[in-house]
């Protein structure tokens, strides 16, 4: 079943020496823009940044066998394509992305002699919304993503894409991170318990083999699934939990081992004992909290086969990330409300 959602995402710009650096001095050191553009002029240098590639070709994600990219012909969505907000220095708008590498066929229902292969550099796209802000006088940036369900979701290549973006002969690769409000959070909090915690790994082996088939072998994903016998353990132990599963070790080879801790992706399953309804969370290692996804089903946007109206998202994602996102990451701000 598709559970449409929406995850936020913040990420800081740093130098090579480990300082943070404001988006201004980003675009200066290597967009080319100058020390007297205004504040308006350094966006609109992020922006085409942004842009560049996604509108030239396919972003790619070797690993992970996705694309994104936005597509100008034969897209319905070309229209809600990313644009600037200028005087909030958001970018937003509906990009393509989707999965490719895969001996499909494409057939007509209608006439199922009317087929062809897809063909493994052939991706198949659909639509997601997008969100980014990129406050030119500031270091932390935030984007939003959306998916369609677990399955069809583009949160991970574009989480790197924006991280590469961000990256120069100045300046570090960005480590974005999930961040969800707190008001999100309490949303689930109340009655919430564990069910599993789960921590994952991607190794590349070593393994020299002529055999595509048998080369693809050498990378592989590796899980470690934790599940307490106790099902009532509530969510507010959740770093308890952690702490105590994380020194246990994994020895996948002679040449080494990884404490759990060192696994990028740790996510917990969460079952509210109220609604009986089960969700992912994963673990922000900045804040040291669960994150839970923002579900848009009961959010009152409307939704057509399961893709949702794209203005109504919009609307609805600058307007959390004005009155609830902002206030809680820039206190510092007179946040006001969107009109």
């Amino acid at each position: 079943m598709a559970n449409p959602k929406l995850e936020f995402y913040r990420f800081t710009v740093t130098s090579k020496e480990g300082q943070r650096k404001t988006f201004r001095q980003f675009a200066i050191d290597e967009l080319g823009a100058k020390k007297s553009d205004s504040n308006d002029d350094i966006f609109k240098h992020c922006f085409k940044h942004f842009v560049k590639e996604l509108e030239a070709k396919h972003s790619k994600d070797e690993k992970k066998k996705k694309t994104i990219t936005i597509v100008s012909k034969n897209n319905p969505y070309l229209s809600k394509k990313p644009t600037l907000m200028t005087n909030k220095k958001i970018i937003a708008g509906v990009i393509n992305g989707g999965p490719y590498d895969k001996d499909a066929i494409v057939s007509d229902i209608a006439d199922k002699e009317a087929n062809e292969k897809l063909g493994r550099n052939k991706s198949v796209l659909l639509p997601y919304f997008i969100m980014l802000y990129l406050p030119p006088e500031h270091f932390e940036g935030i984007f939003a993503v959306h998916s369609h369900s677990r399955e069809d979701s583009i949160s991970k290549i574009f989480k790197g894409y924006v991280a590469k973006l961000f990256q120069g002969k100045k300046h570090d690769l960005p480590e974005p991170v999930a961040f969800c409000p707190k008001a999100f959070q309490n949303e689930f909090r109340q009655g919430a318990t564990i069910q599993s915690m789960a921590f994952s790994n991607t190794y590349v082996g070593d393994m020299h083999e002529k055999s595509p088939f048998k080369a693809n072998l050498s990378q592989f994903k590796i899980e470690i699934i934790a599940t307490p016998q106790d099902k009532s353990v509530p969510i507010s132990k959740a770093s308890e939990f952690l702490d105590f599963l994380k020194t246990n070790v994994f020895k996948w080879d002679k040449s080494g081992e990884t404490k759990l801790s060192g696994f990028p992706e740790k996510k917990f399953t969460v079952k509210n004992s109220v609604t009986g309804n089960k969700k992912i969370f994963e673990w922000n290692s900045k804040d040291n909290e669960f994150v839970p996804a923002i579900y848009l089903k009961d959010k009152g946007i409307t939704f057509h086969n399961d893709v949702p109206d794209f203005e109504e998202l919009k609307k609805y994602c600058i307007k959390i990330f004005e009155e609830i996102v902002l206030r809680e990451i820039r206190p510092d701000l007179n946040v006001t409300k969107i009109n």
